[in-house]
């Protein structure tokens, strides 16, 4: 059954473009750097649908990979992260259709552990004029500008990003078909932090234990409304309202 599956979604990679990944990493007001993701995978296209494989941490089961050129940022600055602007996701035939988070960790981690810190989420909105996911505005714009925490230490630090594409998803047994679950976009960058803040991270969490193919967030039925969907990993410490 497993290499069937395997197979399946290998095809499926190979028969459309590709599904929602960053492509580069860079400043808002400055030039991006795509040296400074973690290599992807074989097949850029593909989500991670097992929320019990590893690749739903960063999609890659390399966490030591070298990064040519760390983004440089300043605690308390924002960071701007690119998609490519023909994602499509290879389950729907269209763009994902979900919330996103935001996420870091100490690279000296390795990405184990309880180490993950959710620094922003963005669910579904009804503020702020027509309602709308967070991959409807990646959608429109191509980017999204993510703030960094200002009090943090410096040094350098794993940036996690994930867009949740909840189309099609099945109120039915994870452990039996985990295709029915949420699909998961995860890209990581490194960021070398820079600034004169103490802090550690707020609140951090494992990946691992967060995300169970049983949570409703992970079987989240068309029946239920979009605003009560449940971001994996609870609230952001440094939550404030995204639009």
């Amino acid at each position: 059954m497993k290499l069937a599956l395997i197979a399946l979604v290998s095809c499926l990679a190979l028969s459309v473009k590709s599904a929602t990944f960053v492509k580069s990493i860079g400043l808002p007001d400055g030039e991006s750097s795509p040296n400074a993701l973690l290599p992807h995978p074989q097949y850029k296209s593909m989500p991670v649908i097992d929320v019990q494989s590893f690749d739903l941490i960063c999609r890659t089961p390399d966490m030591s990979a070298a990064v040519k050129e760390p983004l440089s940022v300043a605690a308390g600055g924002k960071v701007r992260l690119t998609w490519d602007a023909e994602a499509k996701s290879p389950y729907s035939g269209s763009n994902p259709y979900g919330p996103c988070s935001f996420w870091l960790a100490p690279v000296s981690s390795k990405g184990k552990g309880k180490v993950w810190s959710k620094i922003h989420e963005f669910t579904f909105s009804e503020d702020g004029g027509a309602a709308h996911w967070c991959s409807t505005s990646i959608v429109a714009n191509t980017y999204y500008d993510v703030d960094i925490p200002a009090e943090i230490a410096p040094g350098k630090y794993y940036l996690r990003s994930e867009v949740i594409d909840i189309d099609g998803t099945r109120d039915k047994s994870h452990y039996l078909d985990f295709t029915a679950g949420a699909r998961f976009h995860v890209n990581c960058a490194v960021l070398d932090i820079t600034g004169t803040g103490t802090a550690a991270l707020k609140s951090p969490i494992s990946i691992m234990e967060s995300y169970k193919p049983y949570y409703k967030s992970v079987l989240f039925p068309s029946t239920k409304k979009n605003s009560e969907f449940k971001m994996p990993g609870g609230a952001s410490p440094y939550a404030k309202a995204a639009v």
